[in-house]
Parts: structure tokens; sequence; C-alpha cells
């Protein structure tokens, strides 16, 4: 499996309950993904900032990386499959 570095802003529209959020759906290049599964969750603290990682698959097309940044309230799309 290969990924695509990317690191663009996206739209996301996630569901938080009891301390933890889900990602649902992302608007990306003129595209709506719905998210299928999250495969994995994982944060880091980068100073004063928390990001959180989300390695999801999508009903479209395959699997991305999408990031929260806590402090700045973002997202942005860190990786994608390909091939």
């Amino acid at each position: 499996m290969q990924f695509e570095q990317i690191n663009e802003a996206v739209q996301v529209l996630s569901h938080y309950d009891g301390g933890k959020m889900r990602p649902l759906r992302f608007h990306w290049r003129n595209r709506t993904y719905h998210v299928v599964q999250v495969h994995g969750v994982w944060h880091e603290a980068l100073g004063r900032d928390r990001v959180f990682h989300f390695h999801v698959s999508t009903r479209e097309s395959g699997s991305f990386e999408l990031i929260y940044n806590h402090s700045a309230m973002s997202w942005r799309i860190g990786r994608v499959t390909v091939g």
C-alpha cells in the first residue's frame, strides 16, 4: 500500500460523544466522502496544541488520514492511499 502526502484543509462533519470524536463525512476537492470505518485513532502534543489523527476508509474510495487540531479547531487531510 502506498501513501501520498496531501496536507490540505478539509471540511469535516464529526460526531462528539462522551469525550470521543468520530468523523462521519468530509468534503474535499469538490467531492463528499462518507466514512464507513475508523481503523485507528492516535494523538500527539505539538507544544500546546493537541492533534488527533484518524485513519478512515470511505464508501466512495480509498483510505485517508484525517487530522484535527484541537487548538485551531481545524481539520486537514494528511495522507491518502494511492494505487
